[in-house]
């Protein structure tokens, strides 16, 4: 069995500790240890069920806001904890765009601006689709052996903590295995992903508790109507925060309740009293020193990563010019532009001759840029050859590029 760094055994000493060991106001009281029988009957039923014996859980609960070391942290705990033991991990990030490891950046948000209201763009390393992270939503991940893993289960544990702890009651699970909320014939939804390893897979998803909607909405839009994409398209669908649907007269839920209703439910779910007695400890960045956690948080920030991972996709622009109106058409690999083509549909006013110039100046760009970053075009000026070295040759570059970056 692996034996974990020390820096991670310290017990929970923060503000969770009290919540964590008192009962809610809000719901009635559940008791956090079950017999045998309950415990049993609660936890993942798969063919393996009766022949895992399972470690004792432990609940992680992280200190840091920072997406990328939360991320990290997960995966890291994904493949270093033994493989039987369940483990729960729950964190929040300050805003941030998140998507799936198969998507497309440029069709599931708009990444320029993104960068102009200083919300980071991160690509996790598990699938399914996009979605926005702020202080009031809070994140939980929960790992199994892989044999012992139903895509229903953690959802399903989340829901019932939020019915039963929380007093939430439409809260349910749709075929999906999405948590969500029933509001008569809609559904509203929180999102989930998962990941699966050789011993190991996780359910992991977002609760919105009392995240700004209208800044969800903004982060989440698109402004590449004609790009197609091999890419995992997200499931767009109405969302909702749990403060939404408290009962009446009931004060606002905030992070900490929904952490201690999740913890006691896992802690319901997979302890014991005497052997498998659940641990909660405290993550910071501070005193975490594993070397893989923060290789981890360089790969994710790394333009590798977060736009070279991106599956093939194709895109058609177009701009108006003062010598015309110019159609462009394009292909990436790994966000690596790998064809681009030109096409100019001048005044009438143009002679042969000045058209046909155009045309080969756009020829001549179109090849500069290939094996380019798409958006960024990083390192494509003063690429062209000193046929195309003067100042006016220039000027209509530079206009045709400044062009191409707020429009990719």
């Amino acid at each position: 069995m692996l034996t974990l760094p020390s820096i991670l055994l310290r017990p929970c000493s923060s503000r969770f500790a009290a919540s964590l060991t008192q009962p809610l106001v809000r719901g009635r009281t559940v008791h956090t240890t079950a017999s045998r029988w309950e415990e049993k009957a609660v936890q993942p039923q798969t063919p393996a069920s009766e022949h895992i014996e399972l470690d004792a859980p432990v609940t992680y609960i992280s200190e840091s806001h920072d997406p990328w070391f939360n991320l990290s942290f997960e995966d890291w705990l994904l493949r270093n904890t033994p493989h039987n033991q369940p483990v729960l991990f729950l964190y929040r990030n300050y805003a941030c765009v998140v998507i799936g490891r198969n998507q497309n950046p440029w069709t599931e948000s708009t990444p320029r601006k993104l960068r102009e209201m200083t919300i980071p763009l991160v690509r996790r390393r598990s699938g399914g689709g996009t979605v926005y992270h702020d202080m009031g939503n809070t994140n939980f991940s929960i790992m199994l052996p892989r044999l012992l893993f139903t895509r229903s289960h953690g959802a399903e544990l989340v829901a019932r903590a939020i019915r039963e702890r929380l007093s939430v009651q439409l809260c349910d699970v749709n075929e999906r295995n999405d948590v969500i909320i029933r509001d008569g014939e809609k559904e509203l939804k929180m999102r989930s992903a998962y990941k699966i390893i050789q011993h190991r897979a996780y359910h992991h998803g977002t609760m919105l508790i009392s995240s700004s909607l209208a800044e969800l909405s903004k982060s989440l839009k698109s402004s590449s109507p004609n790009m197609k994409t091999k890419g995992i398209p997200s499931h767009r669908s109405p969302v909702t925060t749990l403060n939404h649907y408290l009962p009446l007269g009931s004060q606002p839920l905030h992070h900490e309740h929904f952490v201690s209703a999740v913890t006691k439910e896992f802690e319901k779910v997979y302890s014991t009293e005497t052997s498998k007695k659940m641990e909660t400890r405290e993550v910071s960045p501070d005193v975490v020193k594993v070397v893989k956690v923060w290789k981890g948080v360089e790969e994710l920030k790394s333009w590798e990563w977060q736009y070279g991972q991106t599956p093939e996709f194709s895109n058609e622009l177009e701009g108006a010019f003062s010598f015309g109106s110019i159609s462009a058409s394009m292909t990436t690999r790994h966000a690596l532009i790998t064809s681009m083509t030109f096409h100019l549909s001048p005044p009438l006013h143009f002679s042969t001759e000045e058209v046909a110039e155009k045309q080969q100046f756009l020829d001549s760009l179109a090849l500069s840029l290939i094996g380019k970053r798409y958006e960024s075009l990083e390192g494509a000026e003063g690429t062209m050859g000193d046929r195309w070295d003067d100042e006016h040759w220039r000027e209509v570059g530079n206009e045709i590029m400044s062009w191409l970056r707020r429009t990719m």
